[in-house]
């Protein structure tokens, strides 16, 4: 007679995975051993054999002899009602955290705009500047250079004829006053060059409302 090791293994998902899900693995089932059973398998142990629980089929019924190779559908299961079945339960919980996506520059966004130039007029302001208040010069086309001050005003300061504003790209050199301060037709200013000009007029550049 042939023996049969059943092994039925039912495999539940639940709970889809959301930003708190679960998942549980339930309801594996093996075959539990009856007091005759157990008997049986205490001598086999004793003997020095392995316990395999099994079922036995007549080979007679299914027409196939010691080897049972054509046992039918229904034999099978009838055999495996008679069994007495243990319930195990395993859960496994996962946990998943979901955070808010940090915002960043899309690469395949198309670039940004340019933005549009911001337009300047002039006013009027004091012939005098405090040099510690300048905190940077660019040139401004010909003949003009821009000072831009610490406390985010931009000026025009006109030079002289003949002076560039290109010389003054790096800056330039101021000999010290007592008053400290640099003003229209009187203070001269040098370049890294070695190019000397005096200014002429000084206007603030506000945006245009």
């Amino acid at each position: 007679m042939m023996r049969i090791a059943p092994l039925v293994v039912t495999v539940g998902l639940c709970a889809m995975l959301a930003p708190c899900g679960a998942m549980a693995i339930d309801a594996l089932f093996v075959p539990g051993l009856g007091a005759d059973a157990r008997a049986a398998s205490h001598g086999r142990e004793r003997a020095g054999l392995a316990h395999v629980p099994s079922f036995e089929t007549k080979g007679d019924e299914a027409g196939v002899g010691e080897t049972g190779a054509g046992m039918s559908a229904l034999d099978l299961g009838e055999a495996l009602g008679e069994g007495n079945w243990n319930q195990v339960r395993i859960e496994q919980h996962l946990i998943i955290r979901i955070t808010p996506r940090m915002a960043g520059p899309d690469p395949n966004a198309p670039p940004p705009p340019p933005p549009e130039p911001v337009r300047l007029r002039e006013r009027k302001t004091a012939s005098c500047m405090p040099v510690g208040a300048i905190a940077g010069v660019r040139p401004l086309g010909e003949g003009r250079i821009m000072l831009m001050m610490r406390d985010r005003r931009l000026i025009a300061a006109d030079l002289a004829r003949n002076c560039s504003g290109r010389d003054f790209y790096m800056g330039f050199y101021l000999t010290s006053n007592n008053d400290g301060q640099l003003c229209v037709e009187r203070d001269t200013i040098h370049s890294r060059a070695g190019t000397s000009c005096t200014i002429t007029r000084m206007r603030e550049l506000v945006p245009e409302n």
